[in-house]
Formats: C-alpha cells, structure tokens, sequence
C-alpha cells in the first residue's frame, strides 16, 4: 500500500498466517459480455504468490510489469524505468518529480499521457520486482473495476452515464454481488465502511496487501489477543521488515457481508501513514487485503465507488 508521498509502500507479507478467511471461492463470475456491451476494456491480469495482480505491459514500446494497487496514492514508476522513458516531460521537480506517460499499453487497452511520480521503489533493501504501479489515481481516471477473483481490470475512455451505471449495478446485483459503498479520503486513499467484532473500524481497500490488518492501538478497543507469528512484513524505502503479530476475529463486517473466525495480521499502522492519532489519515485503522477480497470474489468499481463482493460459501 501507499498513500502520497510520505507513505512508505505496499504490504510485502512473506508467511501464510495460519488460517484466513474463506478458504472456498465462490462460483466465477460471468460478466466480461455485459462489462464489453458497457463500453470496457478487459485487461487480463496475473497474481503472484502474495495475492498481488500485476500485468506485463509496454511503457513507451518497452517490456514493464506493472502492479495494480488499490492501496497505492498515485501512480509510480521506478527510477530505472524512467531513465529509459523515449519521451517524458518532467512536471515536478520536488522529491518525487512527475512525469507524462505518453504511451502504456496493457494487453489491447492504450493509455496516453498519464502522469506519474518517479521514485526509487526498494523493499527490504532490493529493488522492487514490478517498473510501475498503478495507484488510485490511474485507477479512478480510468473508471476503472477490479476483478479480483478473475484476475482481470476493465476500464473506459470516459464516465459511464447513469443509465450505463445503473445497467452495470444491475448486473453486478443480479450475479449474486452485494454493493458497499466505498469513501475518497485525500491523500488519496479508497476505504471501506467494516465491523470487528461489533466495532466500528474504516479500512483501506488493498489489492497490494496480502492479508487484512488491524492497527496495534486497536485491539483492547475490538477485544483482540495479538498472538506472535514467524510471519515478517516488508515496506519500502526505510521501512524495512519487522516481526508481525496476528489476532483471531470472531465477525468480522463488510457492509452487509459477514464472516466468522478470521484470522488479521496486527502491526502498527502509523509506520505506513495511517491510524496515528493527530495526522492525516488516522481514521483509518484497519486494511481489507487480498486474502479477503480473493475469498469474496470482490469487484471494486473505482469510478463508481462501490466494492461488490459475494457471500464466501464457507461455513460459519
């Protein structure tokens, strides 16, 4: 995850905590007609070990993977790549200057002109294994929807109109999905409205998080037991890797969706911008990660700001 500048990077987490939520998939869905009908473009997507969706485009005619992050501010390419952009007009000349993209391709889909911060993108001391990551930015000027379970990103030249949002929501409704309404915090971070425990906690929407997370000031407040793992988590830059702890969730709310007996990691969230009382972004105390959204076939609608998930067949 990243959100602006001052906000380290993404979760790299590198052990499976031992039980997660919804272990079964719910059925796929078949929608990718209806979405074409509706005016998107389908970006075939992979995912790596850690639940990260990323594409192998072209940046300027040359080979980049590309990460898709909801939890990422906006959208970044690594100093290396952008050494060796053919065409680039620098707009910033702060620490993280800004550059125009004249030309992404990814798959059929072209984008032009897309700005984009440069940055030494390290984790854990080596360069990050993606050239670009798509942050929120990219995502909402794209009209974008995230197809987690399907491994797959849609996006338009353009807004839809109500009566194409409505067909889309429609759609959506009727394949089973359940709608919760998402919420722009600035810097621009996408979050969710969730219930731990009975309580009330905002979360980030974060493909770029393995698990879902919890803040350390949290957890007398929703009645958790941190418990120490093996597990290690790594951020960029200074952030480094550090031990994680995990608490079990009895419920665990995501709009109307319900879950039981879920496992979250717990670190202190202030080391990645978020949860620290007095600053920005402090209402933010917990992270829905890709565990989470994998297991609830979730659909994240950037533009129309809603996350459309389905029930996990799991037993409770």
């Amino acid at each position: 995850m990243k959100v602006g500048k001052s906000i380290p990077a993404l979760l790299a987490l590198c052990l499976v905590l031992p039980r997660v939520l919804g272990a079964e998939k719910p059925p796929r869905v078949r929608l990718p007609g209806e979405f074409a009908r509706l005016g998107y473009r389908q970006i075939e997507l992979q995912r790596t070990g850690e639940k990260h969706l990323y594409v192998v485009g072209k940046l300027n005619g040359r080979r980049r993977s590309v990460l898709v992050d909801t939890g990422w501010s906006f959208t970044t390419i690594s100093t290396n790549a952008a050494r060796k952009l053919s065409v680039a007009v620098a707009v910033g000349t702060n620490a993280h200057p800004t550059v125009l993209i004249t030309d992404l391709k990814l798959g059929s889909a072209s984008f032009t002109n897309q700005p984009a911060r440069v940055e030494h993108m390290v984790f854990d001391g080596q360069p990050a294994s993606f050239d670009v990551v798509l942050g929120c930015d990219f995502l909402q000027r794209s009209f974008a929807l995230v197809d987690c379970l399907n491994r797959r990103l849609y996006t338009r030249g353009r807004a839809p109109s109500e009566v194409e949002q409505s067909q889309l929501e429609a759609a959506l409704s009727a394949d089973g999905f359940v709608a919760i309404p998402l919420n722009v915090k600035q810097p621009l971070a996408i979050t969710c409205p969730a219930r731990v425990n009975g309580q009330p906690v905002e979360m980030l929407v974060d493909t770029g998080a393995v698990w879902s997370v919890i803040d350390v000031r949290q957890l007398d407040r929703l009645g958790l037991r941190a418990l120490p793992t093996l597990a290690k988590i790594s951020g960029a830059g200074k952030t480094g890797t550090r031990a994680v702890a995990m608490a079990e969730v009895k419920s665990l709310s995501v709009g109307d969706l319900l879950v039981t007996d879920v496992n979250v990691a717990v670190i202190d969230l202030s080391d990645w911008g978020f949860a620290a009382p007095g600053k920005g972004l402090s209402e933010i105390q917990g992270i829905l990660g890709g565990v989470e959204l994998l297991a609830n076939g979730a659909l994240i609608d950037c533009g129309g700001l809603k996350l459309w998930m389905k029930r996990s067949s799991r037993k409770k």
